[in-house]
């Protein structure tokens, strides 16, 4: 595949990586992780005339490769990667992301759910898991996670090879420190920062929790709340 420098600039678009199934990793670190990963790299660009180990590497100047990064940060490598895709079927417990719109949470709770166990992550109108926000909040590890990309109607369809249990919290739910659930896959729902699981998804829900917290606070952000209820789900 021929890859131009107007491709690269290119995939700093979201749209433009999603209809090319393409996405970039920039740095030393995370570039270096993706060699232990099943992720195809099929170009690299850097200005380091030893670089040594990735594949189709051009080597170029410092300013051109500045224009190519979408990080302010100097970068000596850039790859550009093809997107995986996975059957919809979770190995594990699951996390589902419902129309989370801060990069920063969609990383945090890609890192969270990688840590605690929950094996495949789907994402319902979320932020662009493939953006370098994303990459970076979730240490990298998006990069080599079971991630599915879907809609609604993808979720509903396949509900059974997904989980046997789909939980979302609620103030008016069962205590997360008193709830007993059976041995079962489980799909974790996480919402929208302001509003919440959506009503289609909830509908596909049969447990609801809630975390139990100090009065005077309502409630907490969706990265945080995400991980506190994997990281007790996932001791179950």
């Amino acid at each position: 595949m021929n890859i131009t420098n107007t491709d690269i600039k290119n995939l700093k678009d979201k749209k433009y990586r999603r209809d090319n199934g393409l996405f970039l990793v920039e740095g030393d670190k995370f570039c270096r992780d993706l060699l232990i990963t099943d992720v195809e790299i099929i170009y690299t660009i850097t200005n380091d005339h030893a670089l040594t180990g990735f594949p189709n590497t051009c080597v170029v100047s410092d300013k051109m490769l500045a224009s190519l990064a979408t990080t302010k940060t100097n970068q000596s490598i850039i790859c550009v990667c093809r997107t995986r895709v996975f059957p919809i079927h979770s190995i594990g417990n699951a996390l589902i992301l419902d129309n989370l719109q801060d990069p920063g949470n969609v990383g945090t709770l890609i890192r969270s759910a990688r840590a605690f166990g929950f094996s495949d992550i789907y994402l319902v109108d979320c932020a662009d898991v493939y953006s370098e926000k994303v990459i970076r909040s979730s240490a990298g590890l998006v990069m080599s996670s079971r991630v599915h990309i879907c809609d609604y109607g993808t979720i509903h369809k396949n509900k059974e090879k997904i989980a046997e249990n789909f939980i979302v919290a609620d103030m008016f739910g069962t205590r997360l420190d008193k709830i007993h659930l059976p041995k079962s896959r489980l799909a974790v729902i996480i919402g929208n920062e302001g509003n919440g699981v959506g009503e289609e998804m909830r509908s596909i829900a049969n447990i609801t929790i809630s975390i139990p917290m100090a009065s005077g606070v309502e409630s907490l952000n969706a990265g945080v709340a995400g991980s506190i209820i994997m990281q007790r789900l996932g001791e179950v």
